[in-house]
């Protein structure tokens, strides 16, 4: 249901955005960023700490900021962010609009946890949430490249459910501290998505360069299994 939504929202809104081209939507770019940051930060405290009793746990605080930061260098070693921006500058308008719609809408924190959070608990909130965030930038890129921004509905709704199918196939893997860690920092990712809006472009955080993060929870996790086999 949340990837369906998802794919949703981005071709009917993108659609709405071709019919309102012209309209300066910058003007808000504060208003929608400090929203996001504000969701975000919900978001990464609900995973990152647990009431037991009297007292606050936050067992996973230190494995998403090792991540997060050793994730940001290994993506800043590797030019991450640069790289995915330069595939959309092609010859070619309209394969232009789909690879820069696409690469915004398909790579995140949430575009991961999402479907891994769908499958393992049944859980559609990340998906809705990003949903609902896809809105306004989904009348931007539509009122920008026109209604060929409703193609990259496609390929997001694609790359969702090939993560969903790795999950529910690792379901024994996927406990739920690594669901958690996941989630956390795919929050995190998430607020720099609007500290970026709020913030001029000398002062922006190449936030795709955290996504090696996620791979570095995934690799902790599966190491810390073996070794636990082992001893």
């Amino acid at each position: 249901m949340g990837i369906l939504t998802n794919a949703a929202v981005i071709v009917i809104f993108s659609l709405l955005g071709s019919k309102i081209a012209g309209r300066n939507f910058n003007k808000h770019d504060r208003v929608l960023g400090i929203g996001i940051m504000v969701i975000s930060l919900v978001g990464f405290f609900e995973n990152i700490y647990s009431v037991q009793g009297q007292y606050i746990n936050s067992q996973n605080l230190i494995v998403v900021l090792l991540a997060y930061m050793i994730g940001y260098v290994l993506g800043d070693i590797l030019h991450l962010d640069a790289r995915l921006s330069r595939l959309g500058n092609t010859k070619n308008k309209t394969l232009n609009a789909v690879i820069d719609t696409t690469l915004y809408f398909g790579v995140g924190g949430l575009q991961i946890s999402g479907p891994i959070a769908l499958v393992l608990q049944g859980d559609n909130s990340q998906l809705f949430l990003k949903s609902f965030i896809d809105i306004p930038f989904s009348l931007i890129f539509g009122a920008t490249y026109g209604a060929v921004a409703a193609i990259s509905a496609a390929p997001v709704a694609l790359i969702q459910l090939l993560i969903a199918a790795v999950a529910y196939f690792s379901a024994d893997f996927f406990s739920a501290a690594l669901n958690m860690q996941l989630c956390s920092l795919g929050y995190l990712i998430l607020f720099f998505t609007g500290f970026n809006l709020i913030t001029d472009q000398k002062h922006r955080v190449d936030n795709i360069n955290i996504l090696p993060g996620m791979f570095l929870i995934i690799l902790y996790n599966l190491l810390k299994d073996a070794l636990g086999e082992i001893l």
